[in-house]
């Protein structure tokens, strides 16, 4: 009989055939009932007919299901949201050059903030820097950074600590639109002792120019104007170190 002479192949085709969810179950009753019909034909007809069968079954599964398998993949993951009550600042300017506008953001991240600058050309809103952790920020009033826009199209970020310990400081970066890049341009640290009134101090650069002013003394830094998204919290001009 054609059970007990069927190879381990055939009975694996015909148990995918009546795997759930091929919708094929009533159609192979249906044959199955023509092969009882049929029952005194030569077995290896009926082993044929009812291989192809089972093989048709099998091959459609696989070429349907293709198509789902293919859109999961190709399906992009989201990235994260950034939480309203993240957002330091965010301002929109108008600029010269090859873009009309710019439009800049400031996120408060575990330690510090992270700046993303938007640009507009006249086809839409188009990211084009974020600068991770590139201003400090502390747990507190007082240490927390922003930004505004200045009336010449510049964006300055503020960063400080006027909360915590004797020693009180704050910084200003000038970020400025320069041949096609969002570059800092200018740097400005301040810094003074609760406790001792003669330690003060200014560090003072232009970046695009190299020249800068250390408690009146001036000199020519050797850090040029970083792109934003290569400057950090830590990075300043070596000449402004201050111990």
């Amino acid at each position: 009989m054609i059970w007990e002479n069927s190879d381990t192949g055939f009975w694996e085709i015909l148990r995918c055939a009546f795997l759930p969810g091929t919708g094929l179950r009533g159609r192979w009753r249906k044959y199955a009932g023509t092969l009882m019909r049929n029952r005194r034909k030569p077995y290896v007809s009926n082993f044929r007919s009812l291989t192809s069968l089972a093989s048709a079954v099998v091959l459609s599964s696989i070429v349907l299901s293709v198509p789902v398998q293919a859109q999961e993949q190709e399906q992009p993951q989201q990235e994260a949201m950034v939480p309203a009550g993240a957002i330091a600042g965010a301002v929109t300017s108008p600029v010269d050059g090859d873009i009309n506008r710019f439009r800049a953001v400031l996120v408060e991240t575990e330690g510090g903030g992270d700046l993303y600058v938007f640009t507009d050309a006249g086809e839409g809103w188009k990211q084009v820097a974020h600068a991770r952790d590139m201003v400090w920020r502390g747990g507190m009033y007082g240490q927390e950074p922003w930004m505004e826009a200045t009336e010449h199209g510049s964006l300055k970020i503020y960063s400080e600590n006027s909360a915590v310990g004797r020693n009180r400081w704050d910084q200003v970066l000038t970020i400025a639109y320069r041949n096609g890049v969002f570059r800092v341009a200018g740097y400005t640290y301040s810094y003074y002792d609760t406790l001792d009134p003669n330690a003060n101090g200014q560090c003072d650069v232009n970046l695009l120019t190299g020249k800068g002013v250390l408690n009146g003394k001036t000199f020519k830094t050797s850090l040029k104007a970083l792109p934003v998204q290569d400057w950090t919290m830590d990075t300043r001009p070596p000449e402004c170190e201050v111990e």
